[in-house]
Order: C-alpha cells, then structure tokens, then sequence
C-alpha cells in the first residue's frame, strides 16, 4: 500500500496545477507584435469576429452570459462552427448559452429526480453522479450536434442568398454602377446572414478607405463560400476598366447549373431512401398470401 504522505504529496501537485492553469486559462495573453501588424494591414482576421458575432441581443442576459463564458473561459468553437453559426445568423454568445444551460440541466436532473423519489419515501438506487455527467455531457454536445444536422439545409439556402445576390449585383452593373455601388446597393436588398456580412465588410472597408475585395475573400474562407470569393475577383476586375456584365452571367449560370444539380441529386437520394419504406407494406401484403400454404405444407397449421 503506498505511503499516505506521499498520496497527498501528489495530491496537492495536481491541484497546484489545475489551480494553475485555471489562472493562467483567465489571464489576458499579451499580443504578438507580428498579429498586430497583421491585423493593421487586414491580412488576416482576429480569433473572434466582428463584436455582432459575440452578442446580437444585448437585452439578453443569457446571451451575454455565453459570450462572457466564450471570451473569459477560452470554450473551444472551431473554425467550422462559427461559420455554421454566421449563415445560421446566430451570435457565439447564443450558442454558448444554450450549450450552457442544457449541460446544466443534464447535470441538475438525475440530482432532483432522486431527491423527489426519495421525500415520496422510495428513493432510488442508481449510480447518481454517473447519470448526471453522462446528461450534462450529452447536454453540452446536443447544440453542436443540431448545428451540425442542420448545416445541409444551412448551406443550401446560403447557396440561394449568394446567387441572388450575384443577380441583384449583375442588374447594378447594368444600370451603370461601379463595383462597389453595386456591390452596396445589392447587400442592401435583403436582411439574411449573408446579405449582411457582405455590408459590414463594405462598411468596415469604406471606413478604412481601402478596397472591399480583401475583406470579401476573408469572408469567403470563413463562410466557406467560394462563389463569394469569386464575386470579388470578378468585381476586382472593375479597376482594370474590364467589361463585368459578361463575366457575372457567365459564372451565375456555372453557379445555378451546380445548384440545380445538387438539388436534383438530394431529390434522388431522397427518392432512394423511400424506396424501403414503399417495399415494406408489399411485402407484408404478400406475405399474408404465401405464409398460410407454406404453414399448411410444413404442417403447423
């Protein structure tokens, strides 16, 4: 048997360390002088987005509790994530809260159960703290698992938002405006997550004086959205005095030949799912025909 010192020797050094990185987890981390620079020129883009991105309902007390826990606790949230959650048009702080308030629940639940079964006077004999972790941590991964069952139907109606606005932008041009006003005027037609990520990346540029086209491709890596990236590269082409109305045609309708494929391949894999359940009450049907001669023959009946 070991010694007991020395179990609480190690004892203590483990929580000396989680102590540790607790206050080295909440302390403000110094910037490196290189992402500062970087983030100056706009080359590359911050850990968190813009501040709509933490909170969008400030009246909101569980939101700002989320986003308060995401920005002060360090909770992980990928890459993939936030971009799921801006075409969703939900704030960081709102995930966060529901991931928070269902872990609770998990963890509150076993814990009530057993305290009501046991003032009735039966009370129950299970292993309470293993149910409540195994709630509260099916409680904190439920909200990225409904993020990520939706993220289908999420992209596919953010393909559609895109390809409306590369029509809103390819009439601009026709009227003779320039990229960037046609640009802003097209974003501003509609109010979804897409028409207004395009307008704060206008908005941010035109308070920095500087070209859009950079902040759009930046948007486009997050989002996921190639054809946005595409949009800039096409629309850069204006300073160089090109024709765009030509190009925009062209790669709206490279963009809605994809979409109507894909849209027609989900039909047929759908169509293909059904096909089971058709089957299954033909085959009871049959059944209830062939099963009496068979029972009959083998002489159970």
């Amino acid at each position: 048997m070991p010694d007991p010192a020395i179990l609480v020797i190690i004892s203590g050094a483990v929580a000396g360390l989680g102590a540790f990185l607790v206050l080295a987890g909440w302390a403000r981390r110094p910037v490196r002088m290189g992402d500062a620079f970087a983030a100056l020129d706009g080359t590359v883009a911050g850990r968190q987005g813009p501040e709509e991105d933490l909170v969008r309902d400030a009246d909101s007390s569980l939101e700002r509790l989320g986003a308060y826990a995401y920005a002060r606790l360090h909770l992980p949230l990928g890459r993939r994530a936030r971009g799921m959650l801006q075409l969703s048009d939900r704030s960081i702080g709102d995930f966060m809260a529901e991931k928070i308030v269902l872990c609770l629940a998990g963890l509150a639940l076993p814990t009530i159960v057993t305290a009501v079964s046991a003032a009735m006077g039966s009370p129950l004999r299970a292993p309470t703290l293993l149910v409540a972790l195994a709630l509260g941590a099916l409680g904190w991964c439920w909200p990225d698992l409904s993020l990520r069952a939706g993220s289908k139907r999420t992209r596919f109606e953010a393909d559609e938002a895109l390809l409306t606005l590369f029509d809103l932008v390819m009439l601009e041009r026709m009227a003779n405006r320039s990229a960037t006003q046609a640009l802003s005027a097209a974003a501003s037609v509609s109010d979804v997550a897409i028409f207004r990520r395009v307008r704060g990346v206008l908005a941010q540029a035109g308070l920095e004086q500087r070209p859009p086209w950079d902040g759009l491709r930046r948007l486009a890596h997050d989002l996921r959205l190639p054809p946005l990236e595409d949009l800039a590269d096409i629309m850069q082409l204006d300073e160089q005095g090109a024709s765009l109305t030509e190009a925009l045609a062209a790669r709206v309708e490279e963009l809605r030949d994809a979409h109507l494929s894909a849209g027609r391949m989900e039909a047929q894999e759908v169509s293909e799912r059904m096909t089971l359940w058709m089957a299954l009450p033909v085959m009871v049907f049959g059944l209830s025909f062939i099963a009496p001669p068979l029972m009959r023959l083998a002489g159970v009946a």
